[in-house]
């Protein structure tokens, strides 16, 4: 039972993380929002599609991410100090309404081609954006073994699973929660993230100047 209790925090933490970052209630309106012009088949075709694409580029970044790194001569310390400031900036933008996701929004709504829209903005960078392509490579880079490298990609599975569930039970979501009430759970979450920004930019500026 010891041994099993350090892996569940480990799992919990990387599942939380992703899950505030990726944000499936919070981006709910605005999926329905660019996707509303479409009959509720090819809505479903587009989750399908944007799902399985904002998974893959979050699982082969998280992989790839230390051979990333010793690419481009950046050490884990910077990474972590890096991607805790660019969470925090996230946190403040959903907190202050979404102003760089209304962009997006934007943008897609000159485009009536469905694989455009599921790739942008969906996938990149709405479901997975800077933020969370940051912090899947931060969590996959400091697993301390094989056992909680597995539990940071299933924590991402289980996150782009709720994203999906979401958009299956978009309507009744909608109605239980309505517009306001997906913009509170937001905004509660991104105090969250705010302060697992803060301790990444702790942690690396801890790891290199103690």
């Amino acid at each position: 039972m010891e041994t099993i209790i350090p892996y569940l925090t480990y799992f919990l933490k990387c599942f939380i993380t992703l899950f505030v970052i990726v944000d499936p209630p919070g981006n709910l309106p605005i999926f329905i929002a660019l996707t509303e012009r479409f009959e509720e088949s090819i809505r479903q075709r587009i989750s399908k599609r944007m799902t399985i694409i904002a998974f893959l580029i979050l699982f082969f970044t998280m992989i790839s991410g230390e051979k990333l790194l010793e690419f481009f001569h950046v050490s884990l310390n910077s990474l972590r100090v890096a991607g805790g400031i660019l969470l925090f900036i996230i946190s403040v933008d959903i907190l202050l309404g979404r102003m760089g996701r209304e962009r997006y929004k934007k943008r897609a709504e000159k485009s009536a081609d469905v694989d455009s829209v599921a790739v942008f903005p969906l996938a990149l960078p709405l479901y997975t954006g800077p933020g969370a392509i940051t912090a899947g490579i931060v969590m996959f880079s400091q697993s301390y073994d094989t056992i909680s490298k597995i539990l940071v990609i299933l924590s991402a599975v289980l996150v782009y699973i709720l994203v999906r569930l979401s958009h299956i039970y978009t309507g009744i979501i909608i109605k239980v929660l309505g517009k306001s009430g997906a913009d509170i759970i937001a905004k509660v979450l991104a105090i969250f993230l705010a302060a697992i920004g803060v301790e990444f930019v702790f942690e690396g500026l801890k790891n290199e100047f103690l």
